[in-house]
This record gives C-alpha cells, sequence and structure tokens, in this order.
C-alpha cells in the first residue's frame, strides 16, 4: 500500500514517534511506501512549551499560531491535493474542521483517525473545568465527537475514547495501547542507590496540574527519608520549578532529554510516578508513563 501519515507532530517527538515512527521500520520490510507530513516541527515543540529566557512571550505565541493554526490548514489543503495518490490516509492527533475533512474523503474514502488523548470533547466530560475548555477550544483542539464517524476507521488508545468515537456512531474502533519499544527500554542491573530517586518524566506544562498532586506527599516524605526528585521534560518551565523548591529533599531538575538518553535516565528511577486529576481528560490518557517505568524496571505509583 502507499499511505499517507499526517501527524501532529514531526515523527522523532512525543505520540507521533510512538504511535507511528513505531511502526514504520516494520512497514517498510513488508513492502509498503510512505510519506510523512507534520504540522509541527521538532523547533516549535520546544519553543511552545514554557518559558524560556532567550525568547519573549510575543515571539512564542506568534511562533505558535503560525505553525499549528495556519501552517497546518495549508499543509492539509496540500494533502486533499495529493491524497489520490494514496491508498490510505492516516491522520494522527490532528483535528480539522468538518469542510475540509469533507473535501479530504471525497477525493480519497480511506481515511484512518487514530488518537490517544482528548482531543474531541464529549458530553461526558462535564467535570472538566470551565477555564480548562475555553482554553483548550481557543487552542482548536477539541470539536465535536461527531466528525469522528465521518472516518472509515478510528484508532483508539483506550476503552474511553473507544467509548468516544462509539457514541459517535462510529462502528469501526481498534483499540491500540501506545507501545514501548523494548529494545530501547528494558530493566539494567541495579545497584544500591543513596539517596532513593523518585522520577517523572513528561513535556513540560502539559502536566502542571497533575504535578501539583505531588507537592504535599514529596515534602512529607522529605521530612523523615533523604532522596531526589528527578523531574525530566521541565522545558524551562518557571511555574513547575517553583513547585518543588522544598528544602527536604534534593530537585533534579532537566528540561529536556532526547528519546536516546530517556531510556537510560528513567533507568536510573527507583520509583517512577505518574500522578493524575481525576476527571475526563485524565481518563483519556493511555498509561504510556507508567508502561516506560514499568518496561525499565522501574518501581511505579500510578
Amino acid at each position: 500500500m502507499k499511505i499517507c501519515f499526517f501527524i501532529k507532530y514531526e515523527i522523532t517527538w512525543g505520540s507521533s514517534r510512538e504511535r507511528v515512527g513505531v511502526y514504520l521500520e516494520s512497514l517498510k520490510k513488508r513492502g509498503h511506501v510512505y510519506r510523512i507530513i507534520s504540522v509541527i516541527p521538532d523547533r516549535l515543540s520546544g519553543i511552545g512549551l514554557g518559558n524560556r529566557s532567550d525568547t519573549s512571550v510575543l515571539f512564542r505565541w506568534f511562533y505558535s499560531f503560525w505553525y499549528s493554526k495556519i501552517l497546518k490548514y495549508l499543509k492539509f489543503i496540500f494533502l486533499i491535493k495529493i491524497s489520490p495518490g494514496f491508498d490510505v490516509i492516516f491522520i494522527q492527533k490532528v483535528n480539522i474542521p468538518v469542510i475540509l475533512l469533507k473535501l479530504l474523503k471525497a477525493r480519497n474514502k480511506n481515511i484512518i483517525f487514530d488518537f490517544d488523548d482528548l482531543c474531541f470533547l464529549p458530553e461526558s466530560a462535564k467535570d472538566i473545568a470551565f477555564w480548562q475548555r475555553l482554553k483548550l477550544k481557543w487552542r482548536h483542539w477539541y470539536q465535536d465527537p461527531k466528525v469522528l464517524a465521518m472516518f472509515s476507521h478510528v484508532i483508539a488508545g483506550n476503552k474511553y475514547l473507544a467509548k468516544i468515537a462509539n457514541d459517535a456512531q462510529q462502528t469501526n474502533v481498534t483499540i491500540i495501547p501506545t507501545p514501548v519499544d523494548c529494545r530501547a527500554y528494558s530493566p539494567c542491573q541495579r545497584g544500591k542507590n543513596y539517596p532513593l530517586v523518585i522520577g517523572f518524566t513528561g513535556a513540560g506544562e502539559n502536566h502542571l496540574r497533575h504535578l501539583k498532586l505531588l507537592i504535599n506527599p514529596l515534602a512529607r516524605i522529605g521530612k523523615t527519608h533523604k532522596f531526589i526528585f528527578r523531574l525530566i521534560g521541565v522545558m524551562h518551565s518557571d511555574k513547575i520549578k517553583s513547585l518543588f523548591s522544598s528544602v527536604n529533599y534534593e530537585f533534579d531538575c532537566i528540561d529536556w532529554l532526547g528519546v536516546r538518553e530517556l531510556p537510560n535516565a528513567i533507568r536510573s528511577f527507583d520509583i517512577g510516578v505518574m500522578p493524575l486529576v481525576d476527571d475526563g481528560q485524565a481518563r483519556s490518557k493511555c498509561g504510556f508513563k507508567a508502561l516506560l517505568y514499568m518496561a525499565s524496571g522501574v518501581a511505579t505509583v500510578a
């Protein structure tokens, strides 16, 4: 087959890597041909999160608006133009207006949509705070889930997301959890670490509200035990750094690590934590952090 992947990030980043990139070598070996069109380049992924001292707020806003809004639609129009040349169009976690989807479907009916996060705001997610709804709608991340019925097939990361698709009258739904490449993430021979390392990995302020759940527990533990809290993926965020300025424990703050460096960093943890606020947005997540910890032989608290 000839497959066109229309993905949110470049193949080296986040869910685009884990839900598309890990399969490309296998597809190629089986004789399939693919093309990748990514909406957001790696440079934006780094600049758009957190508070960087080397870039102004206005610059980051304009940079984000250009790539994630204007360029997204230009690239999708290009996809519509070239779509008849492919057997399958695979859209990974990119929300597109209904009118553009109808134009694409008129030129190629074989469109698959894959999502491992809450890209649509279902009625069942009424527990999401009002200000969060406004913020997420402003970012154009959310739209009516009824659009899911327009795709020939939907791939969901978990049962919660699959139900959103089913409720939208989509009958062709497959659940594929985000996989872990165990060639990269595997246990190592562990010595006795002192002090103990509690670790977290994530992408900047996307996890701010969840990280706040750790403030009091870590402070209490720090009164009786020595440990290091190693946070990977701060993305230059002053808000995140200010959460863990306790004198009761050591805070190891790492702004970002590349895909090749991350497995060894996770293996340095004794305990990996995945805090989640209990609401609809969090229930849509696929537990990938916890899977990375467990694949690395790290004790996991979620």
